[in-house]
């Protein structure tokens, strides 16, 4: 795909859509038993969809059928032609996502475009500072980068305060975080008199959310401009979205996606709504109607950049069952198979994110028959073995706490 695609015409984005969308749906008729089933089951072929509005008849796709068919069911192509493969935490069976050579190419080609709209350039130097639970994008963000030619510092296991270090001493002037970790960042620098390096220019957010507030908070006190990045990792890469120049919302890859926005209960199209996506040109992987669990706003109206892709104007969960902490989304009942593998019951629990100075994740739990222990260093360990199981997990640190009933 070349840049000019973000510039194509409603009617060529029409045309175009409904030709991929019809190859998207043949591709998982013929190969992916799943969708053959769902299909049937609904009485549709492929060719019952001649423009993009058909789409709605069609079933949707959602990560709990993603984890059913672990680990290669959902593959429209042989083990094979995989050249990479990643695995997501999810209950009771991780989500699988593979990619052919043809898959790892196009993801890094939208990454670039992701990280070149959002500012980066050859000569930058570019300080990555995500938490273990994001390594899949980590390293789509790190090779993206250096095949742009910028200078990458990848994380590695460090304090935040060597983190604010670095940032300084290799005179880095673009810093990938979220922004949980960045307002965390802020607030240690502000305790410790740290002043900002003046190399630094431009702030790119993923993984979460930022408030207008926070927005300009931060880009006051660090003195670079912030851009945001919006992605699904069992669909795409944190390329998925991105703000341009313009500032006003974040242009989906709709060469790579085709969105709708539908009321959750219902699944009639509805804006703003839940979004859906559905791959287009998805070798490995191809989803069709995906229930990403975000509300969004979306607008096709162009942009005064020029783009013509549509925008995100507003993303936010669409229920209470998860948390996002640092970039990383814990959705509750996977949470609660995990405690029921760890511990052999479900408590009753309360999960929370400690505002600063604290700044963690906090699992109250609160005790009962089933996890007591005779003395403190037992229950001590109960929770630290909890600890290690959810670090392991979702690649994030948790406190576990127990609570009276």
């Amino acid at each position: 795909m070349t840049i000019q695609t973000e510039y194509l015409s409603q009617e060529e984005w029409r045309q175009w859509h409904t030709e991929l969308l019809q190859s998207t749906l043949n591709r998982l008729y013929q190969r992916v038993p799943f969708y053959k089933e769902k299909l049937e089951a609904s009485r549709l072929l492929p060719e019952d969809l001649t423009q993009p509005e058909d789409l709605t008849k069609f079933p949707v796709t959602t990560r709990d059928d993603l984890s059913r068919h672990y680990p290669y069911d959902l593959f429209a192509v042989p083990l094979r032609d995989i050249v990479r493969l990643h695995a997501f935490p999810w209950w009771p069976n991780p989500i699988v996502k593979g990619f052919t050579k043809r898959d790892v190419e196009n993801l890094r080609h939208l990454n670039m475009r992701f990280l070149s709209a959002c500012g980066l350039s050859p000569e930058d130097v570019l300080f990555i500072s995500l938490e273990p639970g994001m390594g899949v994008w980590i390293e789509e963000i790190k090779e993206a980068a250096e095949h742009l030619g910028a200078t990458v510092i990848p994380p590695e296991p460090r304090s935040p305060e060597v983190s604010l270090r670095i940032l300084k001493d290799f005179r880095a002037s673009v810093w990938v975080t979220t922004p949980s970790l960045i307002r965390h960042h802020r607030w240690l620098a502000e305790e410790s008199g740290y002043r900002p390096p003046q190399s630094l220019r431009l702030i790119i957010l993923v993984g979460e959310p930022l408030p207008g507030a926070d927005r300009a908070r931060l880009e006051d006190f660090f003195g670079a401009e912030i851009r945001l990045g919006y992605g699904i990792a069992e669909v795409l890469g944190p390329g998925m979205a991105y703000e341009c120049e313009a500032g006003k919302g974040l242009h989906l890859a709709v060469d790579y996606l085709f969105p709708e926005t539908v009321n959750p209960q219902t699944l009639e199209p509805e804006e703003p709504g839940e979004l859906l996506l559905t791959t287009l040109g998805t070798r490995a992987n191809p989803l069709l109607r995906f229930r990403t669990g975000d509300l969004v706003r979306l607008t096709w109206e162009p942009c005064s950049c020029g783009r013509t892709t549509p925008r995100l104007l507003s993303i936010e969960p669409e229920t209470q069952d998860r948390i996002s902490y640092r970039g990383v989304k814990i959705h509750l009942p996977v949470l609660e198979g995990l405690m029921q593998e760890v511990w052999g019951v479900r408590p009753r629990y309360s999960l929370k994110i400690l505002p600063e100075p604290v700044s963690e994740l906090r699992l109250e739990v609160t005790m009962e028959e089933a996890l007591f222990k005779p003395s403190i260093v037992e229950l001590h360990e109960e929770a630290h073995r909890f600890e290690r199981a959810f670090f392991e997990f979702f690649g994030l640190p948790c406190r576990v706490k127990w609570v009276e009933a």
